[in-house]
């Protein structure tokens, strides 16, 4: 019951790592300022 319990644990762990990770890198991206993959580019007619 216990080693359930922690694998669930780790498991969760795991993922809040991986997802924080990614979190992370994606707002390095949009700090980038030289950025020429935006969706919605400024074009001002």
């Amino acid at each position: 019951m216990f080693k359930a319990l922690r694998r669930i644990l780790g498991f969760f762990t795991l993922l809040a790592v991986i997802f924080g990770a990614l979190r992370t890198f994606f707002q390095w991206i949009a700090r980038s300022e030289d950025d020429n993959h935006e969706v919605f580019a400024d074009e001002e007619a």
